[in-house]
């Protein structure tokens, strides 16, 4: 994917995502008296630096911003979320008796999730801290406790997206493990370790799947993990595959030595497949010219379904669109989900799996061998 498109997917997904100062929840002042005018002008100080958001990153008229002008900015604002949540605590403290100190608790919490979630790293201890004293309240029910828990995954891994993917990813598999561990009934915790084997390579994918079924009783979950688990046992074999394409050419892979070849296992309903075959379709218009070889296999129950997509994309690469017989083939092969990328190199050996992984890398790795 095009590292400016990159960047600005991750801009609106944090617009969306990660907690803002206040704008949808402000705290009211309490109307009692305050018991001194320097309570009374701290709290107003207080107030209004947690209502007040930041200044917008706005467009530059001649250029798109470059990716360390973005985290810098990001960076920017945990800083002052971490500037607001300290003058919160400074008030409670100060002030324990004073009848908005519940109301400047609230604020400090707040303004924790905000500046971890936009890359404080260093205060996700203190966040961690702070989930932990309110997950000992005596009246919280086990929904508001894994809503408290689910928050502080959801804060923590979207700040550590800013210092790389990988960093992203080990934050969000302890956590997961941490969701399972303490509860272990609610499915979410082995969602999150699900999402990590779908794109991991395929070591740690099959580390990820035995993990899960070790533990999780979900059976859609568990027949996943099953096909990942055959697909990363199928990698550094040969593979062998001849079909009739959609336009009644005959498609051997073994007649393709010498060249690198994509399969992308797809169909017209799954989430992602749209997707895939965006950037699949571009890979060939790219690559194809330098020797890589693609085919898409369909699992659509409609032949004609596949085809109207076939021609919605203009795909000029051949496609295998016979829904009776698809089926014998996701089976072979352990698909369980999709969409699927394989990558067989000049040789005829499967190289490497990717589910939602951007398979550029592997594309030009298997082109220059």
């Amino acid at each position: 994917m095009n590292k400016q498109l990159h960047i600005i997917r991750t801009i609106l997904i944090l617009a969306t995502t990660t907690a803002t100062f206040a704008l949808d929840s402000p705290v009211a002042a309490s109307p009692l008296t305050m018991s001194t005018s320097h309570e009374a002008q701290a709290w107003n100080t207080l107030q209004h630096d947690y209502d007040t958001p930041p200044p917008p990153l706005k467009q530059l008229p001649d250029r798109m911003f470059t990716e360390k002008e973005i985290q810098d900015y990001y960076g920017s604002v945990a800083d002052r979320a971490g500037a607001v949540a300290d003058e919160a605590k400074d008030f409670y403290t100060h002030y324990p008796k004073n009848p908005n100190a519940a109301k400047a608790r609230k604020m400090y919490f707040e303004m924790l999730h905000t500046a971890v979630g936009y890359s404080s790293k260093k205060r996700i201890p203190e966040l961690e801290a702070a989930t932990a004293e309110r997950l000992q309240n005596p009246k919280l029910d086990d929904a508001d406790r894994f809503k408290l828990s689910m928050r502080l995954l959801r804060s923590t891994v979207s700040g550590r997206k800013y210092e790389s993917d990988d960093a992203m990813r080990a934050e969000l598999e302890k956590r997961a493990r941490q969701l399972v561990r303490e509860y272990p009934n609610h499915p979410d915790g082995y969602r999150y370790l699900m999402n990590l084997a779908r794109v991991a390579p395929s070591a740690k994918s099959t580390a990820l799947a035995r993990e899960i079924l070790a533990g999780c009783k979900d059976e859609k979950a568990r027949s996943e993990c099953r096909g990942l688990i055959t697909h990363a046992s199928s990698i550094g074999k040969p593979l062998e595959l001849a079909l009739t394409t959609s336009d009644g050419k005959a498609w051997d892979l073994g007649g393709l030595r010498g060249k690198p070849v994509l399969l992308l296992f797809w169909d017209s309903t799954s989430q992602f497949s749209s997707k895939a075959i965006y950037v699949v379709n571009n890979i060939y218009k790219t690559y194809h010219p330098k020797g890589l070889e693609v085919i898409g296999l369909n699992f659509d129950d409609a032949t004609a379904k596949a085809a109207s997509t076939v021609k919605d994309y203009d795909l000029k690469w051949p496609q295998y669109l016979d829904s009776k017989s698809a089926w014998k083939l996701r089976d072979r092969f352990g698909v369980e989900t999709l969409p699927l990328c394989w990558f067989i190199d000049k040789k005829g050996i499967l190289r490497d799996i990717h589910g939602e992984r951007e398979p550029i890398d592997i594309t030009e790795k298997l082109l220059a061998e």
